[in-house]
């Protein structure tokens, strides 16, 4: 059996319209849903990008030990396991900032989608349509992203239609090998926001204003109201840029006769704030203002297709990237280790409803490795039914009750003392089987 994982960056669940809410034309993976298991309750774990991927790749949760960083020699990757199966590994890939953290390594192939060589220079040249202080750490990214899409003028030229075309030139090529583990990452969903016009205008037809397409990562409240819907728009386009280059990817493995013998993933890492609770952006950058993790940001699309599977099946399964693992493993007839991770064979065979009782969430802010430090955070539990939000000092911790606000705009903790106390209890216990430091764990034991 052959192994394909499509990982999409910065995609919101709620933007695809297999998630009902559709708030983006996705007909592409709308299209695969109807033919695989739809994850209704996947969560982020270690958060943002290289975290969350850490965990996809070792089988655990890292966050409560280390942040952001290069893996560790000590730690053995998915992609180790599968290659010393007799598998043929590649990781394809636009996503440059994993590139230093040794994503790349055990993989026979390593396909890195860049800018044009001396991209830097068009950073001078850059002209911001809006004031570089209303964005992220003063337009320092945008800049630096603008001047990296410099080149495309047409949308073959985009990082994601790069990608995935070189994804379906792999598979062309390598279609008829016994087995393969095929991981294809794209960074297109991250900002900038900047896909062609006509995607744009999709969404946002005969605009006149000031065009933001880079969060400032900071309060909704910069922005007029048909700003902050202008920049909705741009993210939206982002997702059916993706969407339409993904679908191409798909129907090669289609027409390569490769649905019946391979296993295919889709996932993203995490979300992004667009207005909602007052915040645009997927974390802060002002080490004074940790933010929560609520399901705009944590909550994530999951589409696992099984070789051959046709019928579409909704889970409510509590899952996380750590799953992903043990869960290829399995299906690869390996046995996984022991991992914080477990297999979701089970829920795709209908064997089983649940599978995990709480996922825990949040980027590392102890003392361990790869903190970054104008990234405070908070730590999200998450249950069936209730949202839990702890933080240090001066943070007043969150009791969310999901079934009744799945926007997660009441704190009932009030209500609900021991319903919080219970999960805080659960919080402490998991930070300390993952070898968190007790400092960093008192400083968030609160209810």
């Amino acid at each position: 059996m052959n192994v394909i994982v499509i990982c999409l960056d910065t995609l919101r669940w709620d933007h695809l319209g297999c998630y009902r809410e559709g708030r983006a034309q996705t007909p592409a993976l709308d299209a695969f849903a109807r033919g695989a298991t739809c994850f209704d309750a996947a969560y982020c774990a270690s958060f943002p990008t290289v975290p969350m991927r850490t965990d996809a790749f070792t089988g655990n949760v890292n966050w409560p030990r280390y942040g952001w960083k290069k893996l560790g020699e000590d730690e053995t990757t998915l992609t180790e396991y599968l290659r010393e199966a007799g598998y043929h590994t590649a990781f394809i890939h636009d996503t440059w900032n994993m590139v230093p953290t040794g994503f790349g390594r055990a993989f026979d192939d390593d396909i890195l989608l860049e800018a044009p060589a001396g991209w830097e220079a068009n950073i001078e040249r850059v002209v911001s349509p809006v004031p570089l202080g209303n964005m992220r750490q003063g337009g320092h990214g945008f800049l630096r992203d603008r001047a990296r899409v410099a080149h495309c003028t047409q949308e073959t030229d985009w990082f994601v239609a790069q990608t995935m075309l070189a994804a379906s030139r792999w598979l062309e090529e390598n279609r008829k090998r016994e087995r393969f583990f095929l991981w294809v990452d794209s960074f297109e969903i991250h900002e900038d926001w900047y896909a062609p016009d006509f995607y744009t205008e999709l969404y946002s037809p005969g605009y006149e204003g000031l065009d933001y397409s880079y969060p400032n990562y900071g309060h909704a409240s910069l922005y007029r109201r048909h700003e902050l819907r202008r920049l909705q728009a741009r993210y939206a386009a982002e997702v059916t840029l993706t969407d339409r280059w993904v679908g191409h990817l798909l129907r090669t493995i289609e027409l390569a006769g490769l649905l019946d013998r391979s296993l295919v993933v889709i996932i993203s890492d995490h979300g992004m704030y667009l207005g909602e609770h007052n915040r645009v952006g997927k974390h802060s950058v002002d080490s004074a203002d940790p933010w929560p993790i609520y399901d705009e940001v944590g909550k994530l699309p999951l589409l696992i297709r099984l070789p051959g599977r046709s019928r579409p099946k909704r889970t409510a399964a509590l899952t996380q990237p750590a799953d992903l693992a043990p869960t290829i493993l399995d299906a690869c007839g390996l046995r996984p280790p022991k991992l914080v991770g477990k297999s979701l064979l089970p829920v795709l065979r209908g064997e089983r409803a649940a599978h995990h009782k709480l996922i825990f969430t949040s980027c590392h802010s102890g003392r361990g490795e790869g903190r970054i430090e104008y990234l405070p955070s908070c730590i999200t539990v998450t249950g069936p039914r209730w949202t839990f939000v702890t933080g240090c000092e001066p943070w007043s911790p969150v009791l969310c009750d999901r079934r009744i606000d799945p926007r997660q705009m009441r704190n009932v903790i009030d209500q609900h003392p021991r319903v919080a106390a219970g999960l805080c209890d659960s919080l402490v216990g998991f930070m300390r089987s993952r070898g968190a430091d007790e400092g960093y764990i008192q400083g968030f034991a609160r209810v």
